[in-house]
């Protein structure tokens, strides 16, 4: 008989799905539990990868098959809740357990599964910081699920440098500085696995390379992805540009990274415009946006953030500056309207194709406009990597809102000129010299001060008038009463 905890049956079976890339729905994948003298060993397979758990402890020799639907049946979330598989006599296989003190129990006919014989191990390992792991989740979020002409649905490794490398034709990033074994290129399958909150955020990360597999351990877990063929692979390197030949330099504050994030997707969106927004450094750094039809352009100002060399007007997919943002980018380098926008640091490149110049937004006297809050003090944010968190936030793209929605929102939360009509947006570059921004919110937040005063007043008399008025109707009822008993004595009496 072999145990484990319900929790961990619930982690396994959660990593297993992504690292087999199988559904919910495929039950009958087979789930090996192996105990031999160094522990437990629970494992799976396929095509694509295999993954197995390795949990240590004295055990009993012995080895059982099950499949993914009774780890799914038996799974919680204390790890106090054990479960016990066992194969009986009679060829079958029964995982038991309790539910909040109730026995339950789920059987498998051991005859329909086979045993499968464990998977080779790299005869060296070469040893890696954990930021591989987030490396490789940032990489597989750019990687497209199909290909053409070139192998772009993988993940491209180097050894020479440690190189990690994705695209999809339209951006790349490229991170350097691992060890990976081996002298020629590999190719690794798009997965979804090294995103997994249950991987350890914190451990090494051993790799190492077999005839058909590149072998990834860490902490209880080791994961073999199956090699692609090979194949071409486009020769990105020669697409980055010097970083001599930027024009232009754009500085995000960290305040203006937080707000951009947040603000992005409640921007409009045109339907045919790829979510086109403009970034407009001319005298200030903003972003323009626009919905269908004639609706208003949206300008967002980034009062803390500066720019450095040529002005420039250029159109870009906003998912892009949102990832370089997410990825932890705050300086940006800008060669021309029409040549790709380029992040990097120490370690990383990320760049991005830009749309035609032609296009560009530009404001009018309909503009609405939302500036992001002025700090006092600018401190010049750092680009280094953001540390792998335990749980990557699923990345998401926004939906488009309709435009008259979203631009009445923006234009309700607009200061509004006393004339009624919107006044063409202000230029804000003296604004960390004179002040004028403080003195504006100081402004707005005595007015609202005067305001909440007020209706404090109107509610306290409209809370005594609504008492008058309950003893007033109290004081009704009872003389009604009071005549009706009249009534029914002057009936009696006659």
């Amino acid at each position: 008989m072999l145990t484990i905890s319900r929790q961990l049956a619930k982690q396994i079976r959660s990593v297993f799905r992504r690292a087999l890339q199988i559904s919910a729905s495929q039950a009958d994948q087979m789930v090996w539990l192996v105990a031999d003298d160094t522990g437990l060993r629970v494992r799976a397979q396929n095509e694509r990868a295999i993954i197995e758990y390795h949990l240590p402890g004295v055990v009993t020799p012995d080895s059982i098959s099950i499949t993914m639907e009774a780890l799914a049946a038996c799974e919680g979330t204390k790890t106090v809740e054990s479960v016990s598989v066992e194969r009986l006599a009679d060829e079958t296989v029964v995982l038991r357990w309790d539910n909040h003190s109730i026995p339950q129990s789920f059987q498998l006919d051991a005859k329909k599964l086979h045993a499968a014989p464990a998977p080779a191990l790299p005869e060296t390992w070469m040893s890696n910081p954990p930021r591989l792991l987030t490396a490789l989740s940032d990489a597989m979020k750019i990687v497209p699920t199909d290909a053409t002409r070139f192998a772009i649905n993988c993940v491209h490794l180097r050894p020479s440098g440690g190189r990690i490398a994705a695209t999809d034709s339209h951006q790349l990033l490229i991170e350097f500085g691992f060890a990976f074994p081996g002298e020629s290129d590999l190719l690794i399958p798009r997965t979804t696995l090294f995103g997994s909150r249950e991987l350890p955020a914190d451990q090494p990360v051993d790799v190492g390379l077999t005839a058909n597999h590149f072998v990834f351990r860490m902490g209880p877990w080791t994961i073999w992805l199956s090699l692609e063929e090979q194949d071409r692979y486009p020769r990105v390197e020669d697409i980055i540009p010097n970083t001599d030949s930027a024009k232009t330099r754009l500085s995000l504050s960290t305040e203006d990274v937080s707000f951009l994030l947040e603000v992005i997707p409640r921007l409009p969106t045109e339907t045919d415009q790829q979510g086109r927004i403009t970034l407009d450094l001319n005298g200030h750094v903003a972003m323009l946006a626009k919905g269908d039809g004639p609706s208003p352009v949206t300008q967002v100002v980034l009062r803390n953030s500066h720019r450095s060399g040529d002005e420039m007007r250029l159109n870009t997919d906003r998912q892009f500056l949102v990832r370089a943002a997410r990825l932890g980018f705050h300086e940006i380098e800008l060669h021309g309207s029409e040549s790709p926008v380029v992040c990097r640091d120490e370690r990383r490149i990320y760049l991005w194709s830009v749309l035609e110049e032609a296009a560009a937004l530009t404001i009018g006297s309909d503009t609405v406009q939302l500036e992001s809050p002025l700090i006092t003090t600018y401190q010049p944010a750092r680009s280094d990597p953001p540390a792998r968190r335990t749980r990557q936030p699923k990345e998401r793209r926004s939906t488009p809102m309709p435009h008259n929605r979203v631009a009445a929102t923006l234009a309700a939360s607009a200061a509004s000129p006393e004339n009624g009509s919107v006044s063409p947006p202000t230029n804000h570059n003296n604004d960390h010299d004179n002040g004028g921004g403080f003195n504006a919110i100081l402004q707005q937040a005595e007015s609202v001060k005067a305001t909440l005063r007020q209706a404090h007043t109107e509610v306290g008399g409209l809370i005594s008038s609504l008492k008058r008025y309950r003893q007033q109707s109290k004081f009704m009822q009872a003389t009604l009463a009071s005549l009706k008993q009249l009534q029914s004595l002057e009936v009696r009496s006659l």
